[in-house]
């Protein structure tokens, strides 16, 4: 009788076994998949849609109604970290503008997205800004799902997208940023930073996102704001992760490039974006020298009003500031013209102590966040979104995703049950 039963059990298992082997074989995979969108251009008349080509060929539909009349294929394709990597880039579009899109093969097409262009003239808008995304997913997620409820016009990630790189990081990333879509299908551009944790391959944004300078330095012009994104990781003779430039022929190439155009900004907001600190507010983190001695006088020189810095994964707002070797660490408070800075990253990688702030530091902390920032005519408005940390429990989903709707009448209007920092000088840090 006992060999009867395990004749019995054996067969069960083995049809279970089975069933699940055949799901895994059957189960449907997409023709196309890991969809983002990267500005790399005129934000008001372009749009980059980048995804993976999983079978066949593909093309993209859009257009500014339902029924996407408008048909393009890829213009760059690039087989890379496992992916067949496809690339089309809009132009000529309209300002402040609502564009559908789905990605179509012979066989079926995507969910239908859609997503905005900037605005013109003087028009309000928001921007989420945050880096180090790298090493903890509920982190991660939880700040994916909340640009979904936010509805930032743009997202500037701050580098060190994942751990290493590697194949089976970068489809886990783009699969969980397909979180930060919104539940009417609004998917939102990334501009993106080139972090030491990318440093396996320098040209592996271009790969992944398509950005025009294979360096990873470039300008993108808003309407109200010029957003300078730069690279960090060209400074000569400093390592990471057995990566060391020899040389300072790129370095002196951005310096220059900063430089010469930043001599001729006209917009009324300057925002530089980049990965390691001139001054980083952890102990642990090597002071940026080179970065101080060549870029702190251009920021001050040519009214560069918001410093955005990741790489220590913490957080901090420091005093608009001035580069002067009598002050702490090269810099005294100048509230006229100064140069404020803000960050440090935290969006998902481990989060570390805030050891070493300053006298001319805000507030600084430690949890996962990222920045989010109202660009108005006469302002800029700072606030920091907390989603907890490693031992915190956080659920992003009670916050309520503001409609499209809401969002046309009201450009600054944030979600209900935000959680916000409370730092010293309380939930808005302005710059006017």
């Amino acid at each position: 009788m006992k060999y009867i039963i395990n004749l019995i059990l054996i067969s069960l298992l083995f049809v279970s076994c089975s069933h699940k082997e055949r799901g895994a074989t059957t189960r449907k995979i997409a023709d196309t998949d890991k969809y983002r969108l990267i500005w790399n251009d005129d934000p008001q008349t372009t749009m980059t849609i980048a995804w993976n080509q999983n079978r066949g060929e593909s093309y993209l539909r859009y257009g500014l109604n339902l029924d996407v009349n408008n048909s393009v294929s890829p213009s760059r394709k690039i087989v890379y970290r496992g992916m067949n990597n496809n690339f089309v880039k809009l132009k000529n579009l309209t300002s402040n503008s609502r564009y559908y899109f789905k990605i179509c093969t012979q066989n079926e097409c995507s969910q239908q997205m859609y997503f905005k262009t900037a605005p013109s003239k003087n028009k309000s808008f928001t921007f989420i800004s945050g880096g180090d995304s790298r090493s903890i997913p509920k982190g991660r997620m939880r700040g994916n799902i909340l640009v979904s409820k936010i509805r930032p016009l743009f997202i500037a990630h701050g580098g060190d997208f994942s751990m290493n790189g590697t194949t089976e990081e970068w489809k886990r990333w783009l699969d969980e940023w397909q979180s930060t879509k919104s539940s009417d299908g609004r998917m939102y551009p990334l501009i993106v930073t080139h972090g030491n944790h990318e440093n396996a391959d320098l040209e592996m944004l271009h790969k992944i996102f398509d950005i025009p300078n294979k360096d990873a330095y470039y300008k993108i012009d808003f309407n109200l704001l010029s957003l300078y994104t730069l690279n960090t990781e060209i400074e000569p003779y400093v390592e990471s992760y057995n990566f060391v430039l020899k040389d300072d022929k790129k370095w002196k190439e951005q310096k220059k490039w900063l430089e010469k155009t930043l001599k001729k900004e006209n917009k009324k907001w300057r925002i530089v974006s980049y990965h390691r600190p001139l001054r980083p507010h952890r102990k642990s983190k090597a002071e940026g020298m080179l970065r101080y001695v060549d870029w702190s006088p251009l920021f001050y020189k040519y009214g560069v009003q918001l410093a955005i810095e990741s790489d220590s994964h913490l957080v901090k707002y420091t005093q608009p500031l001035k580069p002067d070797i009598f002050g702490e660490e090269g810099f005294v408070v100048d509230k006229k013209r100064g140069t404020t800075f803000i960050g440090e990253g935290s969006w998902g990688a481990p989060t570390r102590k805030n050891d070493d702030d300053k006298s001319w530091t805000i507030d600084s902390g430690q949890f996962w966040q990222f920045k989010h920032i109202v660009v108005n005519k006469e302002s800029l408005e700072i606030r920091t979104v907390k989603f907890g940390d490693e031992k915190t429990d956080y659920n992003a989903n009670i916050v309520r995703e503001i409609s499209q709707a809401e969002q046309n009448k009201s450009p600054k209007i944030l979600p209900h049950n935000l959680d916000l920092w409370e730092s010293k000088i309380g939930k808005v840090l302005m710059i006017i």
